[in-house]
């Protein structure tokens, strides 16, 4: 069967690493998805083990179309019994971009008028939609002419992984954690310190990559476990295979933060996961703190859009100074929204790459962090 994996932007070839290694077939990067080939046991495997997928979503039409009754006529020409039984609720969500379509929610209500008439037709009773808890959620893109209609296996966002109890200002979005640390190359050989840790994310989705713990282990409420075609044998094969796979984390794991609160709201995070004990946890402020060498550090500084800080400017200098005169022998990954604040590190990068943050066009900075120059680090 053909899959469609979603992503965020930046992440494709991270989740096609990702679907590599669970050996899915004809993998095609896209954008902001990746296409693959599998059967059911993978289906199950991608919600239950990909780190930087938000969905997965499982192809029923694809087609041009030229006027807006031809949407309805194309959803309506899908045999949906199959997919929705009688009495079985439904909702649909919509991707949909184009001149065709002025009002997604028109091209939305159209698909559901000919879901709805189908069935009506055949079962004498009409379906019920359910927008928060349907048996079967549709998805439903359309990219000017092109219209792709999905069945959405993952229900709920795939990011949302279920061990957040408390989230402190502007958390950080846990695909975009695991990416931002996946993209790094983390190999678990440098110790791992988030010293901004706000609600924690970076550290936690680090703790669950050196552990191998499956980012869908909180997880109960997946799609597919509610499709007349599903298969509880083989999803049970699959999660045991996985979690028996989870092993104590060799690397040393920590985070700090200078507000207590945030602390409190990273150890609360962290209750539910096995070797929570292994992560250390500091309330301490950054900038006075004594810094360590072979380490590589996460951060997630203000960009000054949802946290503000009364000079940025000079907060980020002071960032640059901090990471020069105590973190030298260390690396730093930086991910930022404020490419003008940014400059004032004072650090030249070695890579950066565009990424989104809830809507935010951010950047993710390295930087190599010398005693003395790069230049005579080499010499």
């Amino acid at each position: 069967m053909q899959l469609i994996i979603k992503t965020m932007e930046g992440f494709e070839e991270v989740l096609a690493k990702e679907l590599e290694d669970l050996q899915l077939l004809n993998i095609q990067i896209l954008k902001r998805a990746v296409s693959c080939e599998g059967n059911w046991a993978q289906l199950y495997k991608c919600n239950y083990m990909l780190r930087t997928a938000l969905r997965v979503l499982l192809p029923v039409k694809s087609a041009s179309i030229e006027t807006q009754e031809d949407l309805y006529d194309l959803v309506k020409s899908v045999s949906w019994a199959p997919y929705i039984a009688e009495g079985k609720t439904f909702s649909i969500n919509g991707t949909i971009s184009g001149e065709l379509f002025n009002h997604s929610q028109f091209a939305i209500y159209r698909t559901k008028d000919a879901i709805v008439d189908q069935l009506t037709e055949k079962y004498g009773t009409r379906p019920s939609i359910d927008t928060r808890n349907s048996d079967v959620l549709i998805d439903l893109h359309i990219s000017n002419n092109e219209v792709n209609i999905s069945l959405d296996s993952s229900g709920r966002s795939l990011h949302l992984r279920n061990y957040k109890y408390r989230q402190y200002k502007a958390p950080l979005n846990e695909v975009l954690a695991a990416g931002i640390i996946k993209l790094s190359g983390w190999e678990q050989t440098k110790a791992f310190h988030d010293p901004m840790s706000g609600s924690g994310t970076f550290i936690t989705e680090a703790l669950m990559i050196a552990s191998n713990i499956p980012p869908g282990m909180f997880n109960n409420n997946f799609a597919f476990t509610k499709w007349e075609e599903f298969y509880p044998d083989i999803w049970n094969m699959v999660k045991e295979t996985a979690d028996s796979n989870i092993h104590f984390p060799e690397i040393e794991l920590s985070a700090s933060d200078i507000n207590p609160l945030a602390v409190r709201d990273t150890k609360k995070n962290l209750q539910k996961f096995p070797f929570k004990e292994k992560v250390q946890i500091y309330n301490r402020d950054f900038f006075t703190i004594p810094g360590e060498a072979d380490k590589i550090l996460f951060m997630n500084p203000p960009y000054n859009k949802r946290i503000e800080v009364d000079n940025i400017y000079a907060y980020y200098k002071n960032i640059g100074d901090t990471l020069k005169t105590r973190w030298q022998g260390s690396e730093a990954w930086i991910v930022s929204g404020n490419a003008e604040a940014i400059k004032n590190l004072g650090l030249q990068t070695s890579k950066r790459i565009a990424l989104n943050h809830g809507g935010t066009d951010v950047k993710l900075y390295k930087y190599e962090i010398y005693d003395g120059s790069k230049k005579a680090k080499y010499q």
